[in-house]
């Protein structure tokens, strides 16, 4: 499970300093400012390592404090932590609200999410909460990057407002998503639209939140706020990440796999 197998999949953004043409003929402007801007995107926040600039962030783990909607309730959690693997297409959750002995697991992987008793364990469908969790993968920084990039020349640049926007489709939810950047060319916004349902989440004070003796240079934000409509459904402050492709795996339990070629 090397980190090595993403790096075919994002050569686009490797060549974006006028090594390559666009996909499946030559190169246009408006393909090369495409692939400038993912470039400068990836690069503003240290996926693009060793001299071949290649994508190298696979996973990463994240904890943090602050408050999320939980249950269609308000939850001030304990003990939060993320893990994600862009590789695997998948994530985990998990947390306590406050007050609540009962810890939550919630995991997606491809197009399937479940519930766990505890990491790899227990696991019981929760199919409908499948798009939503893979939205949050695909919209935190790197994960945006990576789905920008396999929307090859379906992603558009355009300014509004004098920044940097970035326009593509998560095709497999369907998600209309628009990048707003800031000066240093890092996500402070993305909004995306699934059907109806529109949710904007704002990324604010990027920094190596590794640690002082476990320092990466990949950037990460510290407050993270997601709204869909006017109901804030989290509120995050990041207290810790782990950005050295850390082991992340979520195993599709059997009972979960039912049905599933």
């Amino acid at each position: 499970m090397g980190i090595g197998i993403w790096v075919l999949g994002f050569s686009l953004i490797a060549s974006a300093q006028g090594r390559g043409g666009a996909r499946g003929g030559a190169a246009t402007p408006e393909g090369n400012q495409v692939k400038q801007v993912l470039y400068d995107m990836a690069d503003s926040i240290g996926m693009l390592r060793n001299a071949n600039e290649v994508d190298r962030i696979g996973s990463m783990n994240y904890w943090a404090t602050g408050t999320i909607v939980s249950g269609g309730q308000p939850c001030k959690v304990v003990d939060y932590k993320a893990s994600v693997n862009w590789i695997l297409k998948g994530m985990r959750v998990e947390y306590k609200c406050e007050g609540s002995a009962q810890r939550h697991v919630e995991v997606v992987k491809d197009s399937l999410a479940w519930n766990e008793t505890e990491p790899g364990k227990g696991g019981t469908p929760a199919a409908a909460a499948a798009n939503e969790r893979a939205l949050l993968l695909w919209t935190l920084p790197a994960g945006a990057i990576k789905a920008a990039n396999d929307a090859g020349a379906a992603a558009k640049v355009a300014t509004e407002n004098g920044k940097t926007v970035v326009s593509y489709l998560i095709a497999p939810l369907k998600a209309d998503t628009k990048l707003t950047l800031n000066k240093d060319h890092r996500i402070e916004q993305v909004e995306s639209r699934m059907g109806t349902v529109t949710t904007v989440t704002t990324y604010e004070n990027y920094g190596d939140w590794n640690g002082a003796d476990y320092l990466s240079d990949v950037m990460f934000p510290r407050h993270i706020i997601q709204k869909r409509g006017t109901t804030t459904i989290a509120d995050l402050t990041v207290t810790k990440t782990n950005t050295y492709n850390p082991y992340v795996i979520m195993p599709v339990p059997d009972n979960i796999r039912v049905g599933v070629r």
